[in-house]
């Protein structure tokens, strides 16, 4: 099947279904990190605005030149890209693809030499299957969810991930060690 960029919604489409499912919400970013050229935001969606804790979490990273339009809104678009992504992991995401439509044209724009580009068009992530098995699985060994994570951030090394957030990769390395 070849790749079709219309199966992927925009960040503007998510935004909408995520305003109309919760108006009384709120969807919070900062900026994470900033390194010379590269920036990485870090994107949190609350379904009501007085809840404490984020129901979603979402990061992206952009490079000032990177493509035509970051020469001069690499910022804009690291923001928008964690937003996008955020809304993903929070269940607005069409058919269960979490790139966006802006991400992917991205990722299918870049060149030979745009190794962001090509990371992100070969990124693939978790599907609900794995998400579904691997949690099985933990309930198999009684890992609650909090110790399922908290085995995930020991084996990954990495803190800021949750079952849905996974690469294939990492969701495979888990399942292996679950087994």
């Amino acid at each position: 099947m070849a790749f079709d960029l219309s199966n992927y919604e925009t960040v503007e489409d998510r935004l909408i279904r995520f305003w109309a499912d919760h108006p009384n919400g709120r969807i919070a970013t900062s900026l994470i990190a900033q390194d010379g050229d590269q920036v990485i935001f870090r994107a949190e969606v609350f379904f009501e605005f007085i809840d404490q804790w984020p129901k979603a979490t979402g990061y992206a990273e952009e490079i000032r030149g990177s493509s035509p339009v970051n020469k001069t809104a690499h910022i804009e678009n690291a923001e928008t890209s964690a937003i996008g992504r955020c809304l993903a992991n929070a269940g607005y995401a069409t058919h269960g693809k979490r790139p966006s439509r802006e991400e992917m044209s991205k990722a299918t724009k870049g060149d030979s030499s745009d190794t962001y580009a090509q990371s992100a068009q070969s990124a693939k992530f978790i599907s609900p299957k794995q998400v579904g098995f691997l949690k099985a699985l933990a309930r198999g060994k009684e890992l609650n969810d909090l110790e399922l994570l908290e085995f995930i951030h020991g084996t990954l090394g990495v803190e800021d991930v949750v079952v849905e957030t996974l690469s294939a990769a990492q969701a495979s390395t888990i399942i292996d060690l679950l087994k």
